[in-house]
């Protein structure tokens, strides 16, 4: 069982990280984005998942990985769901920064256990991924932000 875990979450992370920057640059709109979205998502919750399997063979060890799965679980599912149910958020394009900003928290977590692994778990490499990656997370949310339709409230005089 622990061959197909180890199988399932390389599988996974190379897919996932194949499909970031695609997923990242294709138009938002129908068709190549949540197309590759909905595998990234697939290959998403296969990592995670196997994470967390894979926790249970060296728990002492392996710990910190649990913790990312368990949270890149909760950032794919979410942002999936926001891409899904577009529900009211205060802001207008508020559903679209939720989505933007879970899916890349994401990129972070399947770059940070990448760099985790080839730097045989040195801290830069579970720091730098997340301070690179929140600075381009803002960035994206920040022009989000401002293609925002601009609402004109008028109150009542008084």
């Amino acid at each position: 069982m622990h061959t197909v875990l180890v199988v399932i979450h390389a599988v996974s992370g190379i897919t996932g990280l194949l499909l970031a920057l695609p997923v990242l640059l294709a138009p938002k709109r129908r068709g190549r984005h949540t197309l590759l979205g909905r595998v990234y998502v697939g290959a998403a919750v296969g990592l995670s998942l196997s994470a967390v399997g894979l926790f249970a063979y060296d728990p002492a060890r392996l710990w910190g990985l649990a913790v990312l799965g368990a949270l890149t679980l909760g950032w794919v599912l979410g942002g999936f769901w926001f891409a899904r149910r577009r529900p009211h958020v205060p802001g207008g394009r508020g559903w679209r920064i939720w989505h933007l900003n879970l899916m890349g928290s994401t990129v972070i977590a399947f770059v940070t256990g990448f760099a985790v692994q080839m730097s045989d778990g040195h801290l830069a490499a579970w720091l730098a991924p997340t301070v690179l990656g929140s600075l381009l997370i803002a960035r994206a949310t920040a022009r989000e932000v401002a293609r925002a339709p601009r609402r004109i409230t008028v109150s009542p005089a008084g």
